[in-house]
């Protein structure tokens, strides 16, 4: 082999330095979410004034997240927690009319499932699921009802 083929044989056998990974974008689904309460199936009379839902990177692999539902007479319930997305359960702080635990894990980065449940059992299973363009967040929340039978209820969210 003359010597300009033995160096490009050795060049190209030879490992290259490799760009940097890029990193991650963050999550559409972090943020601050405002729920329209036009898209609940209750009637207008029952529907709180506002909900909020905020998911916020804390770092280390962990979320912060937010829920508060303000009441036409300016009361609020306000519910966290803090969890990592592992689909492993954490407890939820403040208000637990609904939930005393939580878990979440995200399958797709535009795609966020939490299981909630309250005394061991579980209460629902929501899926969230943010648009291409990150201004919508569509949620579908599968409850048990009274019959015993599953209902899943859509409801959506905006930036």
């Amino acid at each position: 082999m003359n010597l300009p083929l033995a160096m490009i044989a050795l060049a190209m056998a030879m490992p290259t330095a490799s760009a940097p990974a890029p990193q991650p974008s963050a999550s559409p689904i972090l943020g601050r979410w405002t729920l329209d309460t036009g898209s609940m199936t209750i009637p207008v009379e029952a529907r709180p004034a506002s909900v909020t839902a905020e998911f916020a990177d804390a770092g280390e692999g962990m979320w912060n997240t937010t829920y508060v539902i303000t009441a036409k007479d300016g009361s609020a319930r306000r519910m966290t927690s803090q969890e990592r997305l592992d689909g492993q359960a954490v407890p939820i702080a403040g208000d637990q009319t609904e939930a005393d635990s939580v878990a979440m894990t995200t399958p797709q980065p535009n795609v966020l499932v939490m299981g909630l449940s309250k005394s061991g059992n579980l209460g629902s299973v929501r899926v969230y699921t943010v648009s291409p363009d990150g201004k919508e967040m569509i949620e579908s929340a599968t409850v048990v009802g009274a019959d015993g039978k599953p209902t899943v209820r859509r409801f959506r969210w905006i930036r």
